[in-house]
């Protein structure tokens, strides 16, 4: 079947045009709850139940017990005065996947190898707190608020129940999909309802985290600083799930530990958010523990990492330590003991990885804190607490000693070092993360020997976040704009480029397209994802040699990216074997665990390869496989049936499909399965709503052949002019060449 030309087989199986089959083909490229059942012969444990909050982007003068600021956290202030505050805590990294990561592991970014959001996940040979309280008969339940700590990304191992969906709530400014406090205190609440057995349940909160729009009375009560205003939201939804807790007869018996994953900037340094710079605005958190065994009214002063947490937590619950823990457990210093290690470890690889920045680590002892730079800095923290004063200034710094010492712990630090476990998400996933103002990392993040130090260039940086959350809205103009202001500032980024071309590709504007994903290629050789940006963009220009090649080469950097190895499936089509695409198929799958996304990108390569009884036995599969209503799989199968011309089983799964028909690229195909087999009665009214939802989108140019085809000439004209896109795209000055500057 590989022998025969697609358009032969799509002709052979229903009646489709050259025009459709090139719709169709355009219309494809531009195309919840992990639960394990208990095991009831568990053994009952003794130990308490353990309660693990995590704030986003809480820093620890925003907490009441901690700061003379103006701030609402009554719940958080009576956690202090009950139980144990660590005055001096630190987080790992200014990021919400690593610095969780460390939190559940007890090992430093180096240790665990999740260096960065959304591009690595923690391997399943790591042990997690999660796994050892599961193992010792604990049901363990997570809520997470935020799509960059999805289950993808590995943290899910060892919990009976990982709840990252998020709600279909949108927020007023970012447009992306959130889950509130409020919607995580309900289903902590709920969770307690129904749990009888000892737990141990972690709440994680996004609410503090950028855009700051709480609700009222917050916003209005602690106007105008609308981050304290979320932070006061959050304390009192916490203060829901502790009161539920307490009338539920469990919360004497019930270790609560709040933490966070790393502050905010709120403009100091510069920094508005965080990711980029470590300072202590961003690395300060607070660290506060109450329940069995932890002393009321204690505040420890010495200098801890959030690494430290699972140790705590099982020596708290009289369990077995982690194996490979980086820190030791605070309850000595809660029984003031000893002084414990007296520093912390921090970096951030997000400029790197994000921009070719240089790397930046710190240690932050008692009175102390050395970032290792390009420009290294130090810094009195007791008499510079806001760190504006560089020790290491002009002339020769007369801390030799400090500083050797400061650097041999950061070489011990990172002697633990392990290649971190790549992961590849797919575009709904990325354009999630983006929309969260994150960037999504394009290239390895090889810094050159004279990479820019990320305090010179940090303030660039929010730029290429806004590029991603103005491309997830589909604010095509705004986000080229901001793009190539971005560029101008950071030439070496490989990330902008791959911004830019995919821009491009959302104007339908292939050539620009192709020009920034080679200069993408250029700036990031190594990096498998501009290559695979590359193979899209080719393939979209009808050049699939070009396009498979650039895939085949993104194979070879990283031979874990499903998406790179369904593309390969479409050699099929020029002489590919059919062995071959069976391999790609599975591999990719596998990758995918089977998941929808996978699945539909599987599907989705057997029917381009004209191999549609494949793509529908995959869907299928898929079906059978999912956890969750499959809508978006029954969707694809009513547009395969409906190409077939099979009414019943296309109605079935159209009936099956829940919001998939919504969803605007499987609208245009269905749209153009029904023009293909002329019932224009069918076709018409999609194409119609299609092009009322996005002027943008190819759709008027299909309407406007509609009416062709059925004698509507006149009517056709005045609808595929009146609908070009008003967005005039332009070249970067300069072109998309070499860069000017410096690899930024």
């Amino acid at each position: 079947m590989a022998d025969v030309p697609p358009e032969e087989l799509a002709l052979s199986r229903g009646v489709f045009s050259s025009f459709w089959l090139r719709c169709l083909a355009l219309a494809a490229l531009t195309t919840g709850v992990l639960g394990c059942n208990l095991i009831e012969t568990r053994p009952t444990p003794r130990g308490p139940n353990v309660l693990i909050v995590t704030i986003d982007t809480l820093r620890a003068d925003y907490v009441g017990a901690m700061t003379t600021r103006t701030v609402e956290t009554p719940t958080l202030d009576r956690l202090a005065r009950e139980g144990t505050l660590f005055e001096n805590a630190s987080a790992t990294a200014p990021l919400t996947l690593p610095s969780h990561t460390s939190i559940l592991t007890g090992q430093y970014p180096p240790h665990h190898g999740v260096r960065h959001n959304s591009i690595y996940r923690l391997p399943v040979k790591a042990e997690t707190l999660a796994e050892r309280f599961q193992a010792a008969g604990y049901t363990t339940a997570a809520f997470v608020a935020a799509a960059v700590l999805g289950e993808q990304f590995g943290l899910a191992q060892g919990f009976d129940e990982y709840h990252d969906e998020m709600s279909e709530r949108l927020s007023a400014s970012g447009g992306f999909p959130q889950r509130s406090a409020t919607e995580i205190s309900e289903a902590a609440i709920e969770f307690l309802a129904r749990t009888d057995r000892p737990f141990m349940l972690w709440l994680h909160y996004y609410d503090a985290h950028a855009s700051y729009e709480p609700p009222e009375p917050y916003r209005s009560r602690l106007a105008p600083n609308l981050y304290a205003g979320e932070v006061a939201y959050v304390d009192h939804e916490l203060g829901r799930v502790l009161e539920a807790l307490r009338k539920s007869g469990r919360g004497e018996n019930t270790i609560v530990l709040a933490t966070a994953d790393h502050g905010e900037g709120l403009g100091e340094h510069g920094e508005g958010s965080h990711s980029y710079l470590i300072y202590e605005s961003t690395m300060h958190i607070p660290l506060l523990v109450r329940g069995p065994g932890v002393p009321s009214g204690k505040r420890v002063t010495e200098v801890v990492s959030n690494a430290s947490v699972a140790p705590t937590l099982l020596a708290l619950a009289s369990l077995p330590p982690l194996a490979d823990a980086d820190v030791a457990d605070l309850t000595p210093l809660m029984r003031g003991e000893q002084s414990g290690a007296g520093w912390a470890y921090s970096e951030s690889l997000a400029g790197q990885l994000d921009h070719g920045w240089a790397p930046i680590h710190a240690i932050r002892s008692q009175n102390e804190k050395f970032i290792q730079a390009p420009r290294p800095e130090l810094f009195d923290l007791a008499a510079d607490p806001h760190e504006n004063a560089n020790l290491l200034g002009a002339g020769e710094p007369p801390y030799a000693e400090r500083l050797a010492s400061a650097q041999q712990r950061i070489d011990e630090v990172k002697a633990n070092e392990a290649a971190g476990a790549r992961v590849a998400i797919d575009a709904e996933t990325r354009a999630r993360i983006e929309a969260l103002g994150y960037v999504v990392p394009s290239g390895e993040g090889v810094a050159s020997a004279n990479a820019p130090d990320p305090k010179d260039v940090e303030r660039y940086g929010p730029l290429a976040a806004r590029s991603g959350e103005l491309m997830g809205l589909g604010r095509w103009a705004e986000a080229e704009a901001v793009t190539l202001q971005a560029i101008e500032k950071l030439p070496g980024s490989a990330t902008l480029r791959e911004n830019l071309a995919r821009i491009y590709l959302g104007v339908h504007r292939k050539d620009l397209a192709l020009e920034a994903a080679n200069e993408a290629v250029r700036l990031a050789p190594d990096s498998p994802w501009s290559y695979a940006l590359l193979g899209e963009v080719r393939i979209q220009l009808g050049d699939h040699a070009g396009g498979v090649a650039a895939f085949e080469r993104a194979l070879a950097l990283n031979p874990k990216l499903p998406g790179a190895h369904f593309a390969v499936m479409s050699k099929l089509r020029f002489g590919g074997s059919l062995e071959d695409a069976e391999a790609h198929a599975k591999r990719g799958l596998a990758l995918g665990d089977y998941g929808p996304g996978a699945v539909e990108a599987c599907g989705e390569a057997w029917e381009q390869a004209g191999e549609y009884e494949r793509a529908i036995a995959t869907y299928q599969d898929g079906i059978a496989r999912a956890q969750e209503a499959p809508e978006r799989l029954h969707m694809r199968l009513a547009i395969q049936y409906a190409r077939l011309g099979d009414e019943e089983q296309f109605e079935e799964h159209i009936a099956l499909s829940g919001e998939a028909p919504r969803d605007l690229p499987l609208a245009t195909r269905l749209a153009i399965v029904w023009a293909a087999r002329k019932e224009y009665d069918k076709a018409e009214p999609l194409f119609r709503a299609l092009v009322m939802r996005d002027r943008t989108h190819a759709a008027p140019r299909m309407l406007a052949h509609l009416l062709r085809q059925t004698g509507r000439a006149a009517e056709a004209d005045r609808i595929e002019p009146a609908f070009e896109p008003a967005l005039r795209l332009e070249h970067i000055p300069g072109g998309l060449g070499p860069s000017r500057g410096p690899r930024g």
